[in-house]
């Protein structure tokens, strides 16, 4: 098949909807299928690049939330989309929206993913509990988007049930973003320096909905903060702020800034715990990661993280934004080794659910559908 991945950010892999991409179009590409890239690309690693939106002082805000907002335009698109077998969406503003016009005007098949949430941006302008804010947020999206695709692919049970609670009515496709077969539990001993320790490990962007100041604010009640070492990987606006938190702690936290995999298969498989304190969350890549390689996730029940389907343990369940409730989680696997080790074992065994390979699976459906469905409506 001829696949155009419609996405306004797709060579800086530094947020999920990136990674995502990233990983879809690999994916593709050693089954076989011809990958189309519209993206905005400056430095000509596609044929249907396109520039980036200019926001004016809005521009520093943007980029710092790990965003980039591509600028439309109609000829770059038609050659993107003309021939396609299957066009796929991921991003709900203006370029996803100008895309589904153009396929409908040409009669292209497409399919739409729902990766982001109205929280993930209004958090970094501190509007996220604003229901007034959110909901008009979606109200654009259902109508320039969700309402006019018949296929949704949803990362997550709860997205998919966001989905349904905004009256949205389209085929929902709950299929992860899954994860490669090289995470998977190894034994790893600690280095020699952090032995004595216990390693506790959260990676992903530094930002205000990724909840990292619960973190610190946790290991500093925990009745173990001085054995605990934090191993923090990842960027962001908020890196010097914590870095500074960091400092405030018995054992300064290890930044490793952006890690290779070959690092994160490593501090994955020696650590003891790993940590997702998020708000907002639609899958919680990092997190499934850590599950498939056994370290324990300790997870935010917040209603609006679909992170809480990688635990299988109560004791994996922290209070949402609660940092004495999860310095209590901590402290509970801390003194119960025994059962940190057993646990261990089942939630990477419950990884399995959620493998690339099954998720592969469920994408050639959604688009076989969504063709099928096309050509019986041409």
């Amino acid at each position: 098949m001829i696949i155009t991945l419609v996405t306004d950010q797709f060579y800086k892999n530094n947020n999920g909807t990136s990674v995502s991409s990233q990983q879809l179009c690999r994916e593709l590409l050693k089954e076989g299928h011809t990958v189309r890239i519209l993206t905005v690309d400056e430095e000509n690693q596609t044929q249907y690049a396109l520039h980036e939106r200019n926001f004016g002082v809005f521009n520093k805000l943007i980029h710092s939330q790990g965003m980039q907002l591509a600028k439309p335009d109609n000829k770059v698109i038609k050659q993107a989309i003309l021939g396609a077998d299957i066009v796929h969406i991921f991003t709900p503003f203006k370029l996803g929206s100008r895309t589904i016009k153009l396929c409908r005007k040409l009669h292209i098949p497409f399919t739409v993913a729902s990766h982001i949430l109205p929280e993930n941006i209004t958090s970094s302008i501190l509007l996220k509990n604003s229901k007034i804010v959110n909901r008009a947020i979606w109200s654009v999206w259902r109508k320039s988007i969700y309402k006019k695709a018949q296929h949704i692919h949803c990362p997550s049970t709860m997205m998919a049930k966001q989905l349904e609670k905004h009256k949205i009515k389209s085929n929902l496709h709950v299929i992860s973003n899954g994860f490669p077969s090289d995470y998977q539990m190894q034994i790893e001993e600690k280095p020699k320096i952090f032995q004595d320790k216990i390693i506790i490990v959260a990676t992903g962007r530094f930002s205000r909905e990724k909840r990292y100041d619960l973190i610190f604010k946790a290991v500093k009640k925990s009745k173990n903060a001085d054995k605990i070492l934090l191993i923090l990987g990842g960027k962001g606006p908020l890196l010097k702020k914590f870095e500074k938190k960091g400092r405030k702690l018995p054992n300064m936290p290890v930044f490793l800034g952006k890690y290779q995999r070959e690092q994160q298969l490593s501090f994955l498989n020696f650590a003891d715990i790993y940590i997702h304190a998020a708000d907002i969350e639609v899958e919680g890549m990092t997190c499934l990661e850590a599950a498939a390689c056994g370290c324990l996730p300790i997870v935010s029940n917040s209603s609006r993280s679909a992170a809480k389907q990688f635990v299988l343990h109560p004791q994996c369940l922290f209070k949402h934004g609660r940092a004495k409730d999860l310095a209590s989680k901590i402290d509970w696997w801390i003194d119960h080794s025994d059962k940190l080790s057993q646990e261990k074992k089942k939630i990477a065994d419950h990884a399995q659910n959620f493998t690339l390979a099954k998720s592969m699976s469920l994408y050639r459906k959604m688009f076989l559908s969504a063709i099928d469905e096309h050509k019986k409506q041409a």
